[in-house]
């Protein structure tokens, strides 16, 4: 018995791996900003699915949990990492090769690697809601369910992280943001 359920486990994982990973690539890569490091996560993210898999309880969307593992693996990274770096996304020595093409989302190059390194300027809880947002385009419901955190806190949080975003792009000359946010 034991064996069957592995089996099924693993083509079920398998399964949600190939519905799921481009979004949780996005997610990744917003997040961190770097490719270098996406793959290996979204990996684990997967992985980790595998192994809470007998305690995923279908009250909550597949894809919203999935988003929660990744969530945490993020998390992990960015207390990880003393001090950020803001690696541009089109720098000939990073620009690793990747079977998932951010570009094909965003048209403006300019546009992307903007909000990309504005993105990672903002405190992590800012840029987990704007990246699950605008990026990922979950509701606010999803977003609560990923994060824990009421609908109220997830409104505030997106309100002043998109203010602080367009104080950045004020900044930096504007024009940025119109057709994105």
């Amino acid at each position: 018995m034991g064996n069957i359920s592995g089996q099924m486990k693993e083509q079920q994982v398998m399964q949600w791996y190939e519905l799921y990973y481009k979004d949780i690539y996005r997610f990744i890569f917003y997040m961190l900003g770097d490719r270098e490091c996406c793959e290996d996560f979204v990996h684990d993210t997967f992985l980790r699915a595998y192994m809470a898999f007998d305690r995923f309880e279908h009250r909550s969307n597949i894809k919203t949990w999935l988003f929660s593992i990744a969530k945490h693996i993020v998390m992990d990274e960015i207390r990880r990492r003393k001090r950020r770096k803001v690696l541009s996304l089109f720098s000939s020595e990073h620009d690793f090769a990747s079977p998932f093409n951010v570009e094909e989302y965003i048209e403006n190059k300019e546009t992307i690697e903007f909000m990309l390194e504005a993105i990672q300027k903002l405190k992590p809880d800012y840029r987990l809601v704007i990246t699950l947002k605008k990026i990922e385009e979950c509701s606010t419901k999803e977003i609560a369910e990923i994060l824990g955190w009421s609908e109220t806190k997830i409104r505030k949080t997106l309100s002043r992280g998109l203010t602080t975003l367009k104080k950045m792009n004020a900044m930096e000359g504007g024009g940025h943001f119109e057709q994105t946010f």
